[in-house]
């Protein structure tokens, strides 16, 4: 008999996951590239509302200055895990039976089986990541008996800005493109960030950009440039942002980035998403950030592939605004 657990070993998942191609999660991977271990299932709430300034010098032999916010609250919040499975039937065993001798191709059969997993665990990741960009993550909690309950953490109101002409309005210039780029970089500068940002469009927002940009002649004072990049007005990169996430209780695609508004964030507010420790003896209860194991079932008889991970993004809400910019 083919011994699946050997074709599913922390070594043998590692060499899947480095040599299968890398996923693009653009929320994920710009937003939330800070991925500490963390190696408790929990998330101190100090960690989620603690927010670095500058502060006042201590005199020489004085005593420390506590930071502001850091001592407020001993809560802890809970991260769920993502915890998907696939089968493998007794059936399937018995056709990986002609195989046996053959390693590279049962080593492609567990990584195929582990990109599928891997796949949907990230899907779910970039999901969550893009839900946590609204500064509060609310998402289904599947139950024992197929119904659904809300996951939900408030992690404050965003900042947000509104434009004194819209985009798409009769007489909108470039120029009031420009002063409400500007507005939302003062509102994130208030609160001392925005030395780096990204700008994401929605899909109408981004469309009525495009419009005006179309044509206009760039100025030695003023310039706006079109690129498979975006739109640059005045060295503000404006990206369209028009993927979108499916949520699984409604079965609806909902996009990142409303079809009307503009999103401004602060790549050096701090945000981060923590790996927490999974509920795992096989895993050694540890942060892993992609964990699969096979497990014996008797009806039907075979394996179910179990992966696990416990990602939790934590959005810095001071450093992230939105604006409608369309009607």
């Amino acid at each position: 008999m083919v011994n699946i657990r050997n074709l599913f070993t922390r070594e043998a998942i590692i060499r899947y996951l480095t040599e299968l191609p890398v996923l693009e999660t653009p929320v994920m991977d710009t937003i939330f590239s800070v991925r500490p271990q963390q190696p408790l299932p929990l998330i101190g709430a100090d960690l989620i509302q603690s927010v670095a300034k500058a502060m006042p010098l201590a005199r020489r032999g004085g005593r420390s200055i506590t930071i502001a916010g850091s001592a407020a609250s001993t809560g802890f919040y809970e991260p769920f895990p993502i915890r998907p499975d696939i089968g493998v039937t007794g059936a399937d065993l018995n056709n990986l039976k002609v195989l046996m001798g053959d390693q590279a191709s049962l080593s492609a059969w567990a990584q195929a089986k582990t990109d599928i997993l891997r796949r949907t665990v990230r899907a779910t990741t970039e999901a969550l990541c893009c839900v946590a960009i609204t500064g509060k993550i609310q998402w289904p909690v599947q139950l024992e008996g197929g119904g659904f309950e809300t996951y939900e953490v408030d992690f404050g109101p965003i900042q947000t800005f509104a434009p004194a002409k819209k985009w798409d309005a009769d007489g909108a210039k470039l120029k009031d493109v420009f002063l409400c780029l500007r507005g939302m970089h003062k509102k994130l500068k208030e609160k001392g960030y925005g030395g780096r940002v990204e700008v994401w469009a929605g899909e109408t927002a981004y469309n009525a950009l495009f419009s005006l940009a179309e044509g206009f002649q760039s100025t030695a004072q003023f310039r706006v440039e079109i690129s498979d990049q975006g739109i640059t007005v005045g060295g503000y990169l404006v990206k369209p942002r028009d993927e979108q996430y499916y949520n699984p209780q409604t079965k609806a695609m909902v996009p990142v980035v409303g079809e009307k508004a503009c999103k401004m964030i602060a790549l050096d507010a701090g945000h981060q998403m923590p790996y927490c420790a999974i509920d795992d003896l096989d895993g050694n209860l540890q942060p892993l950030p992609f964990f699969v194991k096979p497990v014996r079932t008797d009806n039907p008889s075979g394996y179910q592939l179990v992966a696990e991970a416990k990602p939790f993004p934590i959005p810095s809400v001071n450093g992230i605004c939105d604006a409608t910019v369309t009607s």
